[in-house]
């Protein structure tokens, strides 16, 4: 064995073996949470542990759907983190563009202030935020949760898609007005089709961040029938124990759409967050 040969298996052992160990860490709560979902609460609880159930049962997923009325929460959460999702990309295409290709006055305190906006913690927005909703009667509403979602979202989203238009050049947009093309006509010819990394990051930060919420949701939503997923997974734990193989169900379900986003959109997600990344 040459010294090129050696110097080839220490870099892979360097590199993959770290790295591998790195990836099982990563899988492995997720992997138990599967796993879990397919015991008995019995098996659960049992000692010694079992890495695989003893036998195989889809009760779990059979109480969601069946009894507790998971598909009706898991629609909820969807019109939530879709709706949001449409709203805050149509405003951060908008905004970022305007704070990226104008000059204003004021537009330094503009930016500052998205900036400062993301200072503040949920718990603190709570209260003025469910005092705006009750003023206008979207108390129990998925509205709610739609125009909240939104709210909280769209700063750093615009913020995002001002660093996308900063990454092209203004000269994409001045050679197409100088072809006979309108801005807006440059704008989605040019612009937005050179910019789908980065609208589908921002998309993509945008529903996860809707899908996932939950201080705003036990504030807005008392009402069963408009129950996200976060708060039917809240039902599970009782006030002296805790239905764990259910809550790993309804876990499992909660993952599919984050994990069918990632999984269809992974390139373009990691191309666009790099480009506002390095150049917002």
């Amino acid at each position: 064995m040459d010294i090129k040969q050696k110097r080839r298996i220490a870099r892979v052992f360097w590199l993959h073996i770290p790295l591998a160990f790195f990836i099982i860490i990563t899988l492995a709560p997720f992997y138990w949470i599967l796993v879990t979902s397919l015991k008995t609460s019995t098996e659960v609880f049992a000692r010694p542990i079992t890495y695989w159930p003893k036998v195989l049962t889809f009760e779990n997923y059979q109480y969601l759907f069946a009894k507790l009325g998971f598909s009706k929460y898991f629609m909820n959460s969807l019109i939530v983190s879709v709706s949001t999702t449409f709203i805050v990309s149509v405003l951060a295409l908008i905004g970022g563009y305007a704070m990226s290709r104008y000059r204003f006055r004021g537009k330094a305190f503009v930016y500052v202030l998205l900036l400062f906006t993301q200072m503040f913690p949920a718990v603190v927005l709570m209260i003025p935020l469910f005092e705006t909703m009750n003023k206008l009667r979207l108390i129990n509403t998925l509205p709610s949760l739609i125009i909240t979602c939104s709210v909280t979202n769209l700063p750093f989203c615009l913020f995002m898609m001002m660093g996308y238009y900063n990454s092209i050049p203004r000269s994409l947009e001045e050679a197409a007005q100088v072809d006979g093309s309108s801005l807006m006509g440059a704008v989605f010819k040019i612009l937005l089709p050179t910019m789908r990394p980065s609208i589908v990051a921002t998309g993509a930060y945008a529903f996860i961040n809707s899908w996932n919420v939950f201080i705003y949701a036990t504030a807005f939503i008392t009402k069963k029938d408009n129950y996200t997923i976060p708060l039917a997974l809240n039902v599970f734990q009782g006030e002296f124990n805790t239905n764990y193989s259910g809550l790993a169900a309804g876990c499992v379900v909660a993952l599919i759409p984050v994990l069918v986003i990632f999984a269809f959109i992974q390139k373009n997600l990691a191309g666009g967050a790099t480009s506002g990344a390095v150049k917002g």
